[in-house]
């Protein structure tokens, strides 16, 4: 696909936020002007790039994304004064797909508070279920603290082309997909074949199918088939419900827990960078989940299904 069009179908975003990228806030092609964000019609304070495609893309789709590090750093520093302390109390718990251009997500993430228990599976779902989530839940005390970081991802090529990445240092030379899984889908929706037909040879898959389509409203008419940016939202959505589930049945067994929770979209630009659209982001205490705003991010408080999608 090539660009998004206008959707019916809601995205969850309570407990929101969205950041403005410091590391670019000095481009002599930008400026900063007072908008709204298309996914919650919230205000945001946004950037807006002249003659870059990639960041035009980026900012009408995921506004407020921010590069890959600096999102997490910014996690540290929101969650280390709420009695987060990496290699002391801490297990982060880390769920993206198995595709390899993810990897800087994970290796970011360890870097900061060491090593992660991995739950995701294609296209960032959490299949690992209540054995995985339980074994991630056995390995810290019953006093520790939880960090989820459970995102799906997609691409967007210099010429601003969503779904589109060139993997050069695999030798490749041609552009590929991102994520693959949901371009399938959303191709197989488009061509009118969408099989849910249980897959022994690619359980993950027929997985991924059945439970995006049973978790939100993403349509399954060829007529009105959903292009790659509304299933990667279908799929963002779909992490977030069943991450709280799994995480709210932990902690009705360990009322003395604490669980930071981030769900959302990573973003693979050109030349390998990575940026991360925040979109939701909580913490669950005492059986109570409330939102989470990060140290620097404006606080947007959307509620479920209220958001519109970008035209």
């Amino acid at each position: 696909m090539t660009s998004s069009s206008s959707s019916t179908n809601p995205v969850s975003h309570a407990a929101t936020s969205f950041p403005s990228n410091p590391l670019t806030r000095n481009s002599p092609n930008q400026s900063r002007t007072d908008t709204v964000c298309p996914h919650c019609n919230h205000p945001i304070k946004e950037i807006k790039y002249s003659g870059d495609a990639f960041h035009a893309s980026l900012q009408k789709l995921f506004p407020g994304a921010i590069r890959l590090e600096e999102f997490i750093f910014e996690t540290k520093q929101t969650l280390v004064p709420k009695g987060f302390y990496p290699h002391v109390n801490t297990l982060v718990c880390v769920g993206l797909c198995r595709d390899e251009i993810t990897s800087p997500f994970e290796a970011e993430v360890e870097a900061m508070w060491g090593q992660a228990f991995i739950c995701g599976s294609l296209g960032g779902m959490l299949f690992c279920g209540k054995t995985g989530f339980s074994a991630a839940h056995r390995h810290a005390p019953i006093t520790g603290h939880f960090i989820y970081y459970c995102f799906t991802h997609i691409a967007i090529d210099h010429e601003g082309i969503v779904g589109s990445v060139y993997r050069t240092r695999s030798g490749m030379e041609e552009k590929t997909t991102a994520c693959g899984a949901l371009a399938a889908f959303a191709a197989e929706i488009a061509s009118n074949k969408l099989n849910f037909n249980f897959d022994e040879d690619d359980i993950e898959m027929s997985m991924l199918k059945k439970h995006i389509i049973n978790k939100t409203s993403l349509s399954t008419d060829a007529m009105n088939a959903p292009d790659l940016f509304k299933v990667t939202m279908a799929a963002y959505e779909t992490i977030t419900f069943d991450l709280e589930r799994h995480v709210r049945r932990d902690a009705g067994n360990f009322k003395d827990r604490r669980y930071a929770l981030f769900t959302g979209i990573q973003i693979h630009g050109p030349g390998g960078s990575d940026y991360c659209w925040l979109g939701k982001a909580s913490l669950l205490v005492n059986g109570v989940l409330s939102p989470l705003v990060l140290s620097t991010h404006v606080s947007l408080l959307p509620s479920i299904g209220s958001t519109i999608m970008p035209q």
